[in-house]
Parts: C-alpha cells; structure tokens; sequence
C-alpha cells in the first residue's frame, strides 16, 4: 500500500501552471507522463526523458519515453554519460528508490526536443494508505493548460493581477503590515498571516503573507511586478480553524520549497534549521491569535 503525490510545476513559470498528481508506487514512470501531459495541454506526439532533480540534460539517470529507448538499444553505450531507463519498464517505486527520493525532493521532465518545455516534479507527500496500483490521477492544480504548445506561453494585461476575492483588496507591491493586519476588518477576511516582514525607512512592510476567507486561504508572495498565489486552501467542509491549520500547513511546505529552489540556485545546503527560521513569523502570528496549539 504505497502512491505518492507529485506536484509538477511548469518550470518557466512554476507558480502560475501546477499540477499535483497521485500515482501508485505499481504504476510505470510512462504512465505517469501520460497524465501530465494532457493535464497541462501538451500532446503526446514528441520524445521525452523523467530525470533526476532539476538536471534535465545533465540528468545522472534519464528514463527515456518507450519508442526513444527501443530505437536506441543499439547505440553505442561508451559514449553515454548516463545510465539510460526505459520509462515504460520502470515503475515509480522503483524510480525512487533508485534516486533516494525523500519528501520535497526532485524529478525533471522534458518534453519535446525541440521546443523543451521543462517541468520539474517535487514528491509532495507519500500515501502509505493507498494502493500501489493506483492510477495517475490530478487532484489539485492551479493555472489554466497550454493552449498552444508551438506558440511561446504569453500573458493577458488586460486580466486584473490576482483573482477576487483578492483583487478588490489588496494593492499590487509590497504592503505595510500594520495595513495587512487592518485588513482583518473586511467582513470577509477571517485572518491575515504576515510571513516575510522587512523593515524600511517607512517601517515594517511585507513581502509574503497568508490571508484566509470564510471558504478560502491563500499563500501569496510578493514576485515582481507583483503579487502571486503560490498556493491556494479550498475550504469547503472546513472549520475556520480547520483552514487555518492547512494553510498554515501550506506555508511550511512553500517555505521547504523555497530552501529546496534557493538550494538548487546557489549550490548550497539549506537545511531543517534554516526552514524552521522562516517559520518564525508564522509561529509568532498564530500565538498572537490564540492559535499556539496548532505550531
């Protein structure tokens, strides 16, 4: 009894495309591509590789699409770099054991030679209780699929920056936060969490933040030229401290995620002790509300 939950993010732009995936341990690495692609508005009609963390051609390993492995059995192995899988063969049990796959870890993936769309998957949570034959399904995502794969992927300016309920409440740059916490008194904004607080010669102004609402949280962070959901709780069958515990929870694992990217961008290590420390405001807001039992 063993499936894993994959959330595989558009890597140009991983905060707005994202899917999270649920695969059983039993499934292949090619069934797992044959979710991805429809979910994310990709065909299936070019060569792709799964590799390890976010390497793609550098990958140590490369569990290469069932046709590319077959035509390629009789190349010449000397002049490899990397140990070639067939992905049809493979199973996503098998894939993280052989990389050592922890929680919050990577996979790459390439689709299309040619034009290179690049997403990478970060192993979200492992299900113990479900079965090992269960079949790739999408069970959260975020981001509206590729319209047209041969096109290059552009944005609306006309379309507001965030969606309501946000829009109408929240001003496009950085926010002091003694304004995000005046917020609390809109009739429907349950809690306000500032996560990132610098200070200025203006005072303090924040650059993340957690806002809950009667049915919905967010997490958002402040990226140029402005603000962006990186995760969004459905509240729905949810107690006001329900959601606030997941988005809570949420916060945690975006914090993990951004050690995990500034890890990969600077060559360095982050650490437990370095995520804890991001924590810290976080922990210091839920004690403030009366909500200390939840850290």
């Amino acid at each position: 009894m063993t499936a894993y939950r994959f959330r595989v993010k558009f890597d140009p732009d991983p905060t707005s495309l994202w899917r999270d995936i649920v695969v059983g341990a039993d499934r292949t690495i090619a069934e797992l591509q044959s979710a991805i692609n429809p979910a994310v508005g990709l065909d299936q009609g070019h060569l792709w590789f799964v590799g390890d963390d976010e390497d793609y051609w550098d990958s140590a390993v490369k569990y290469q699409c069932p046709q590319e492995y077959e035509e390629s059995l009789g190349g010449d192995p000397v002049l490899r770099t990397e140990r070639i899988e067939n992905a049809g063969d493979v199973t996503i049990g098998e894939m993280t054991r052989q990389l050592g796959l922890e929680q919050y870890d990577r996979i790459c993936y390439l689709y299309d030679y040619g034009d290179e769309w690049r997403f990478y998957g970060i192993l979200k949570e492992i299900l113990s209780d479900e079965p090992r034959d269960t079949e790739p399904a999408v069970v959260n995502e975020k981001g509206d699929p590729i319209n047209d794969q041969y096109d290059p992927p552009r944005t609306d300016e006309g379309d507001p920056p965030l969606p309501d309920p946000l829009y109408p409440v929240l001003p496009e740059t950085a926010v002091p936060v003694a304004d995000l916490r005046e917020l609390e008194e809109h009739e429907d904004i349950v809690h306000v969490l500032p996560l990132l607080s610098i200070e200025t010669g203006f005072g303090a102004v924040c650059e993340r933040f957690a806002i809950q609402f009667e049915e919905t949280g967010y997490v958002l962070e402040n990226f140029q030229p402005g603000w962006q959901i990186v995760e969004e709780i459905d509240g729905a069958n949810k107690t006001e401290e329900e959601l606030l515990a997941a988005l809570a929870d949420a916060v945690r694992e975006w914090h993990a995620e951004i050690a995990e990217i500034s890890g990969a961008m600077t060559g360095q290590h982050f650490g437990e002790e370095t995520v804890e420390a991001m924590h810290v405001e976080l922990e210091a807001e839920l004690e403030r509300k009366g909500y200390g039992h939840l850290l």
